[in-house]
């Protein structure tokens, strides 16, 4: 199905909706510190060395720094859409519906900014009342736009009654 004759199709209520996700945006940038990095390793149980030993990854690794999760860079991925779809008016619930498509494609040393781009794959009506949400989602390290990480991202859009 294709993304334009599928957007048509969303109820009025829902053309903020439309208009967002038709513009690719560009997220702020995120300062990606050792002690998030840490955190993400404490709440995850991922404690390997090329994280969180940045004695072992100065001698260890090229370029000398810890690098962060991919999964601390993924999640990232959710802030934004999740504080703005929240705003829509005809929007009961969003819910992440999970993801296609993604790739580590380089590390994010400790002390980078990082920046999410997205844009919009698709916008399906799922059931009455729910659309499904695909998102081209990267990571970019800045400066200079070196993608890090890429992804599709789902989300349920659940509408009020």
């Amino acid at each position: 199905m294709s993304t334009a004759t599928t957007i048509t199709e969303l109820p009025a209520a829902l053309q903020g909706l439309r208009q967002w996700a038709a513009t690719e945006r560009l997220g702020d940038s995120t300062h990606i510190a050792q002690s998030r990095i840490d955190a993400f390793a404490d709440a995850t149980g991922d404690h390997n060395w090329i994280h969180v030993d940045p004695v072992r990854a100065q001698a260890g690794l090229p370029g000398g720094q810890t690098i962060a999760h991919g999964f601390l860079l993924l999640s990232l991925t959710v802030e934004a859409d999740v504080a703005a779809l929240a705003t829509f008016p005809g929007i009961a619930h969003v819910l992440n519906y999970g993801l296609n498509k993604v790739r580590f494609l380089a590390p994010v040393p400790s002390g980078a900014e990082v920046r999410v781009r997205s844009r919009l794959v698709s916008l399906e009506a799922r059931h009455p009342g729910q659309w499904l949400l695909t998102q081209h989602k990267a990571v970019e390290v800045i400066p200079g736009g070196e993608v890090a990480l890429v992804a599709e991202q789902l989300s349920l859009i659940v509408t009020a009654a």
